[in-house]
């Protein structure tokens, strides 16, 4: 017993030093969404790929739709999109009608020519054409964008960077819990989204520290409000848990909510769950054991 007390306060103080090191090191180096380096060519290639076909795959699920075809001529939006402009290129190739992106950071403008020479190749050895690729980014690349828009705002105001187009699908992973206030991303996205659209989002609730997101997922739920905001940058995640987007979502006009769970904490010999979380996250409702899961919605 004296050792499942010690090892609980040892991750309690070892989850503040993880915190405080997160925060420096976004202050020194910014933000990045990936655990590597967009240099690291290859590997964005096989994630940027490998995300687009985990949210077709879900929206399959979720609409029983053919997986072929499934974007054609949709107008896509997505949310937090990372360090390139991969996983908007790849929509583009299955014949959507144009990829939108909107993020707080500016992760994009410094991309080396070199992942996109790699990106494409990638994408030919799949019998991809390019061709009219490379023509959408250029245009990117000159400030006159048309299928392939980029944006960036640090007050997130989706409206305001989308302009006049409309959204049939959007799509966003693992940034949900990087955002400020979710119910405010709902309502502007709702404002966007046309009857009919759909919500495919991934959110990772877990924390995000490498090495005790391994031994303990859910320590930053151990800290009460003030702490934790005190050692907060405005990438740490919010721990906004599922039943919040599902009341967002329905505030806003959307219907047919399905959360999923994707893992799900199983291994929890000594009560980690619920024992030793901060009182705001004992409820039922906030189900602690989902540690990632899928949202999917459709927009009355």
């Amino acid at each position: 017993m004296m050792m499942i007390v010690l090892k609980n306060w040892f991750y309690y103080f070892a989850g503040i030093v993880f915190l405080i090191l997160a925060n420096v090191k976004f202050r020194i180096r910014g933000y990045n969404p990936k655990a590597f380096t967009v240099r690291e060519a290859q590997r964005c290639t096989e994630y940027d790929i490998g995300i687009v076909d985990r949210w077709i795959e879900h929206l399959h699920l979720y609409t029983g739709e053919d997986r072929f075809g499934i974007l054609k001529d949709k107008r896509v939006l997505e949310l937090g999109p990372g360090s390139d402009l991969g996983v908007g290129l790849y929509i583009l190739s299955k014949s959507a009608k144009e990829y939108n992106a909107v993020d707080i950071f500016n992760l994009v403008e410094n991309v080396p020519d070199e992942f996109y020479t790699v990106f494409f190749s990638n994408l030919q050895e799949r019998n991809i054409d390019t061709a009219p690729l490379i023509k959408e980014l250029e245009k990117t690349k000159n400030g006159n964008n048309d299928r392939l828009n980029y944006c960036y705002r640090k007050d997130f105001d989706i409206v305001s960077a989308l302009g006049p187009r409309m959204i049939d699908i959007i799509f966003s992973h693992a940034s949900f819990e990087h955002f400020n206030d979710i119910f405010r991303t709902i309502e502007e996205v709702s404002k966007v989204a046309v009857k009919g659209a759909r919500f495919i989002v991934s959110v990772d609730l877990q924390t995000h520290s490498r090495w005790i997101r391994q031994k303990d997922p859910n320590n930053i739920y151990r800290y009460t409000h003030w702490l934790y905001n005190l050692l907060s940058v405005p990438s740490s995640p919010n721990r906004e848990r599922p039943y919040r987007y599902q009341e967002a979502l329905e505030k806003n006009g959307w219907t047919d909510i399905k959360i999923v769970p994707e893992h799900v904490l199983t291994n929890d010999k000594h009560g980690f769950v619920k024992k030793h979380l901060n009182k705001h996250f004992l409820d039922d409702k906030n189900q602690m054991n989902y540690l990632t899961v899928y949202i999917y919605a459709t927009k009355s």
